[in-house]
């Protein structure tokens, strides 16, 4: 139902992720918000962009899915970074993208071999500006993207950006784990949220909730089950600053060598931003399943072993990363409806739950950083408007996902 230009609304936002935050910049650019009569709280467990939102790799793709919002979030991405400059304070830039085949090569005495024969080894299609591999390790070269359709941003600041960019406008942000969401109606329509603060339990009230926790949705709204694969990922100063190639690699171990089994990490350039002033290196090694999901974002534990995978993995095929210093280790959840394959579209989960007042936005899996500024921007248009229109979210509506009551 569409909402009254002076209804006045109680909106809380459950998790301080990039979903959440994008809601939130959204809700108050949208043409009914009025901080006199409307109220935006997002409610957050740990800190604002603490999990996944602040450890993904920030790839945007207008060839991402699903394609009713990647190519919308796409373009948002870029209004944003022009508006609120971008290109210095989150590292939004355009990239290419490529699937690549490299040989790894092991120690420093190998490495610094490299024949000039060697060095013309590399395939004629690989880019000349591509000259951060080693001499010789690239066995083919297929671009996958390009500066027209490809960018990237450092997550971490493009969400805490938006948060403040929020609290600017009115939105308070809560620190505070959510326990429960409170019903009324006979379970029609929702009432508030509890939740906890240094242990003492508060509730909010609330005419409009919208569950945006990523994998921990469903220890609040279990018909929207997830599973929460973990990644481990690594950034590296590199010795130098590398052209923007983002890789998605399959690496051969080297013959004859040590190395018996490398991973096959995809590779992120990343220039210098409010973050870090220099250029680095973001690298992502495979999910896995092996450890439960904690509480919160703050206990996600980080396997060592598995970070120093990954930085043997891009070491072996780039000296400047070699040479480069290792700035974070670090692991984080992600949000998925289920595994697929690398184009099936499956979810997000964008809307209404059926229930009055109780919005989803959650299971963006790896397109997280991608798709959030659509998702915002659609959610702020269903809560003020009671619909979207700046793009057709039918298919990712709730009732597709959502277990029987």
């Amino acid at each position: 139902m569409k909402a009254s230009v002076s209804e006045p609304k109680n909106i809380i936002i459950i998790g301080g992720g990039v979903v959440g935050c994008s809601a939130a910049y959204f809700l108050t650019r949208h043409a009914y918000y009025n901080p006199k009569i409307h109220s935006i709280v997002i409610l957050e467990a740990s800190k604002i962009a603490g999990g996944s939102s602040g450890k993904a790799g920030g790839l945007l793709a207008e060839w991402a899915t699903p394609k009713c919002l990647a190519p919308l979030s796409f373009k948002t991405h870029v209004e944003l970074a022009k508006e609120h400059d971008g290109g210095k304070i989150w590292g939004h830039r355009r990239v290419y993208c490529a699937e690549v085949e490299l040989q790894a090569q092991e120690g420093d005495e190998k490495i610094s071999l490299a024949t000039e024969a060697e060095s013309q080894a590399q395939p004629a299609t690989v880019p000349s500006e591509l000259d951060w591999l080693l001499p010789g390790s690239a066995k083919s070269y297929k671009e996958s993207g390009n500066p027209k359709n490809s960018g990237q941003v450092n997550p971490y600041m493009f969400t805490r950006t938006l948060a403040e960019l929020a609290e600017e406008k009115g939105v308070k942000i809560v620190m505070g784990s959510a326990t429960a969401i409170n019903y009324k109606n006979n379970n029609q329509s929702i009432a508030s949220v509890q939740y906890s603060e240094n242990g003492i339990s508060k509730s909010l009230e609330a005419t409009d909730i919208l569950l945006s926790a990523g994998p921990w949705t469903p220890r609040l709204f279990p018909r929207a089950q997830l599973k929460a694969p973990r990644g481990h990922s690594v950034v590296v100063r590199p010795s130098r600053d590398l052209s923007p190639y983002i890789l998605f690699p399959s690496i051969e171990a080297p013959p004859n060598g040590s190395l018996r089994h490398v991973l096959s990490p995809e590779i992120y350039p990343r220039p210098g931003d409010r973050l870090y002033d220099f250029d680095t290196v973001y690298a992502s090694g495979p999910d896995d399943y092996d450890v439960p999901l904690p509480e919160t974002s703050d206990h996600v534990a980080v396997d060592k072993k598995s970070c120093d995978d990954v930085l043997i993995a891009v070491r072996s095929v780039s000296q400047e990363i070699r040479d480069g210093e290792v700035v974070t280790r670090q692991a984080c959840y992600k949000p998925q409806i289920r595994p697929h394959e690398e184009d099936e579209e499956v979810g997000p989960i964008v809307g209404p739950t059926g229930i009055e007042g109780l919005w989803l936005a959650t299971g963006h899996d790896e397109w997280g950083i991608q798709n959030a500024p659509g998702t915002g921007l659609v959610m702020g248009e269903m809560i003020f408007e009671g619909a979207a229109h700046s793009a057709n979210c039918d298919s990712l509506d709730p009732k597709h996902f959502l277990e029987e009551r």
